[in-house]
């Protein structure tokens, strides 16, 4: 792959001539070795330049491809954590994707556009994650995308069989458990007070899991929070939290204070998801859902849930 930095140092072409006679003796018995070496250098060099995009590269590139993660690859937020482990980081300069010669850079759709409008003049190719996919077939559609860009579509596409086996025996034992009841009435929570309804990552996950989502059947959209009074009024059966675990002195997690939080505290009807799972729309979700499904019976409705 053609080198898109100057290298200074001597001509190529001097010493050329005393070198092919020796080059030439090698040749045959570096036949083979060079084959296999040449196999691996057609897969690209990869880097990503968000943790959402650390997971699916983390995902679907061999090791050898990865030139660089964030520094928070292996961090409280990456599902891929282990993988990350000794994998040379970025702080997503332009610069250092250059340097390292990079052709492929993974990066969510709306984060740091000076890399996604420069990157390209340099021969860079860039990837757009939709990371806020609300349904687990758009989810799909990003992991064949990566995939494809980083020379894996076959390990893109049995990836997304396997999710979606997974997922059709969740929504199986989820139907088998809920029965002929309804569905458990739950409410998403951030540490700012934030929710999750129609449209979301979130609410997919929820009904994936065999629950229903109270922001929905409200009417709300997005990832806006249920105001405290309406919360008060129409009281979910139990909070589904995540996040709270990474800041919790934090002033973004005023919601921790909250006495309607308190109060789902004390009644032991708070479903602690890790955050890991679900940071942004990507292959880890079905581990999100299975999760989900699990705790359902690990946690006291209140008393005050309306059917």
């Amino acid at each position: 792959m053609a080198r898109r930095l100057c290298r200074r140092g001597r001509p190529p072409w001097r010493g050329l001539g005393s070198a092919v006679a020796g080059l030439a003796g090698l040749a045959f018995l570096a036949a083979p070795a060079l084959a296999g070496a040449a196999g691996a250098a057609a897969l690209p060099r990869v880097a990503s330049a968000s943790v959402c995009a650390d997971q699916y590269v983390l995902a679907l590139a061999d090791p050898e491809q990865i030139v660089s993660v964030t520094e928070r690859a292996a961090g409280p937020l990456s599902f891929y954590a282990e993988r990350a482990q000794g994998l040379p980081t970025n702080r997503r300069a332009l610069e250092e994707f250059l340097v390292l010669d990079v052709d492929v850079v993974v990066l969510d759709t709306h984060d740091v556009p000076q890399l996604r409008r420069t990157l390209p003049r340099f021969g860079v190719s860039v990837v757009d994650l939709a990371t806020s996919a609300a349904h687990f077939d758009a989810v799909y559609d990003e992991i064949a995308k990566v995939a494809r860009a980083v020379g894996q579509p076959a390990r893109g596409e049995a990836l997304v069989a396997d999710i979606r086996q997974r997922l059709a025996v969740l929504r199986d034992r989820a139907a088998q458990a809920v029965g002929s009841d309804r569905r458990r009435l739950v409410s998403y929570f951030r540490p700012d007070g934030g929710g999750a309804g129609r449209g979301t990552f979130v609410h997919t996950v929820l009904d994936a899991a065999g629950f229903e989502n109270l922001q929905a059947r409200l009417g709300f959209d997005g990832w806006g929070g249920i105001p405290m009074e309406q919360l008060v009024l129409t009281p979910p059966e139990a909070g589904v939290t995540s996040f709270f675990d990474l800041r919790p002195n934090a002033v973004g997690n005023r919601f921790g204070s909250h006495p309607f939080y308190r109060h789902l505290a004390r009644n032991d009807a708070l479903v602690p998801i890790p955050g890991r799972l679900w940071p942004c729309a990507g292959p880890m979700l079905i581990d999100a859902a299975e999760a989900l499904f699990e705790a359902r019976d690990r946690y006291t409705p209140l008393e005050e849930a309306r059917p």
